[in-house]
């Protein structure tokens, strides 16, 4: 089927099927690290395990490769994908790249590891000069991202560019929220639901109280918050003493998200004092927001490789993270291009081999000489 697309399309095509077809849901991506790690060692480089696994809970660590040094400027893309991949009719057609719709691609974020690795494997087998550079491949991209938070780079990166965001490639994410998520443990008592019902304290009709007095949802352009899972309960004839609530509150300016949290927190003490319960809350940021000035060095960078690749740069405000976000909290000035991966953590994803090939030359524009 690879033999059908055009020829400039071929090679990276290939890379992209074969990374595609390989296990490696969010925190198990050991697999997929290993062909990453025998790719870059075929090609002459030295890979590194970073150890990052031993906090972040994957069964691997980060792939962390310089190039000619490492140099100043990182090239990075997640290894996992949100669901199993190994399984799904991979569908080439003149001009993309979709499963069979029973199974997911794997698109996001292969894609944007096939688009990386072929910019280096060209300018190896090619002799090309370039930059020296760094290639990060990282874990738990799809959740937590945990690998980008603990991701250990050359202590000489300034720059980094994350291959990683849906929106066609010429775009790139100037601006991306922050996410605190949080959990409240609410305690009532139990109590026998029938002649002992008055007796006790239903931690779940607390919760319920609370989340009822929310104002939840969008609170402006810039800020959201949800409530995602709610468990609690022993049995039908129980009065339960016990309920767990979990949610996020998204925010482009953590000076917004704060007082949301805030108010969450307060209604479901009110409900809880009310009702004779306890609420113990905490929250923590998965991910801070950023926000880049459009004349900042990263964004100059990322406007002229777009423009060497033939596209018109349209920075974007994001909904969504990445491990861009995790870099800029450690002062490395990240952001995150459009790939084109469609349709991501669904079964009708796909890529155009046209955005998947200048994804990659977008790739060699940062690191050419």
């Amino acid at each position: 089927m690879v033999q059908q697309i055009n020829m400039a399309h071929r090679r990276i095509t290939e890379l992209f099927l074969e990374l595609a077809r390989i296990d490696g849901r969010s925190g198990k991506e050991a697999a997929v690290a290993q062909f990453a790690y025998s790719f870059l060692k075929n090609l002459g480089l030295e890979p590194q395990r970073d150890g990052a696994n031993a906090v972040s809970g994957s069964n691997t660590s980060n792939i962390v490769c310089p190039v000619g040094g490492g140099g100043e400027l990182a090239l990075l893309a997640h290894m996992d994908t949100a669901g199993f991949t190994s399984s799904t009719k991979q569908v080439v057609t003149a001009d993309r790249i979709a499963s069979d719709g029973k199974w997911p691609l794997g698109a996001n974020d292969r894609a944007g590891m096939a688009a990386i690795l072929y910019a280096l494997e060209r300018a190896a087998i090619f002799s090309l000069p370039h930059k020296p550079f760094t290639i990060a491949f990282t874990t738990q991209g799809e959740t937590t991202m945990a690998g980008g938070r603990n991701l250990r780079l050359p202590a000489g990166i300034r720059y980094a560019f994350v291959f990683d965001s849906s929106l066609d490639p010429g775009c790139y994410v100037l601006s991306s929220p922050g996410v605190a998520v949080f959990a409240v443990h609410v305690t009532g008592k139990p109590s026998r639901s029938g002649p002992d019902t008055e007796n006790g304290i239903s931690a779940i009709r607390i919760a319920a109280k609370a989340i009822a007095a929310l104002d939840t949802d969008r609170h402006d352009e810039e800020t959201t918050s949800n409530i995602g899972i709610i468990t609690g309960g022993e049995a039908t004839n129980v009065v339960p003493i016990y309920t767990l609530v979990r949610g996020e509150v998204r925010a482009l300016d953590k000076a917004r998200g704060l007082p949301v949290l805030d108010s969450i927190k307060e209604e479901f003490e009110k409900a809880a004092s009310a009702a004779g319960g306890k609420a113990m809350f905490n929250s923590a940021w998965d991910f801070q927001p950023y926000s880049h000035d459009k004349d900042s060095g990263v964004c100059r960078m990322a406007e002229a490789a777009l423009r060497g690749t033939g596209l018109q740069p349209v920075p974007v405000t994001s909904q969504g993270g990445s491990d861009a976000s995790s870099l800029n909290a450690k002062g490395v000035a990240a952001l995150n291009f459009g790939i084109g991966a469609k349709n991501p953590r669904t079964n009708d994803e796909y890529i155009l081999l046209e955005h998947l090939a200048k994804a990659s030359e977008i790739a060699w524009q940062l690191i050419k000489i």
